[in-house]
């Protein structure tokens, strides 16, 4: 009898343990359906930015391309960081297509992405071959159509676990609010 107790505490301890390691493990997946010429894109990626620094690894973002057809070097813009990632240096082209966009949206884009890609120290042979080509246009062309189908119509779109967010929060807080809940 007291070997059956003490089997029973003892697994009731280990699902407890199992049960607190799980949610010490949980990520809020948080998909971003954007555009590198949409002002609001930008300002919500500075509220991703945020809460990357504040969740670290609760939170995992996943970019995706939507570039819409109204802004004119978008799809060249989303062709360069798809470049970029080919050579590791993704998240540092993404940065500066945001931070550059006032400028390179006026004209001259890819110039001015060719520059960005030199101060990244790229290969530029690869870069310059991979910008304009086919399969970087499917690549972004994949992750359109992929928003199609998920009923993404405008930009930003974010999905976090799955599941379409209808109405952005305005603010930072607005949007821990969202996480939080699904930390719960």
């Amino acid at each position: 009898m007291k070997r059956g107790i003490f089997l029973t505490l003892l697994f009731g301890f280990f699902a407890f343990g199992f049960s607190n390691a799980q949610e010490m493990k949980k990520v809020v997946e948080i998909t971003k359906f954007s555009d590198y010429q949409c002002p609001a894109c930008k300002y919500y990626g500075a509220i991703l930015d945020q809460a990357k620094e504040e969740y670290g690894n609760q939170i995992k973002v996943t970019y995706k391309n939507y570039p819409l057809r109204i802004h004119q070097y978008a799809e060249l813009a989303a062709r360069a960081a798809m470049a970029a990632k080919q050579q590791e240096k993704f998240m540092e082209m993404h940065e500066m297509l945001f931070t550059g966009q006032e400028q390179w949206s006026k004209g001259n884009a890819e110039a001015i992405f060719i520059g960005y890609a030199q101060s990244l120290k790229l290969n530029m042979e690869q870069f310059n071959k991979d910008l304009n080509s086919a399969r970087m246009n499917r690549l972004v062309l994949a992750d359109k159509r992929e928003g199609g189908a998920l009923g993404v119509n405008s930009t930003p779109t974010f999905y976090i676990n799955g599941r379409k967010i209808e109405r952005l929060p305005r603010t930072y807080e607005g949007f821990k609010v969202l996480i939080d809940a699904q930390l719960k």
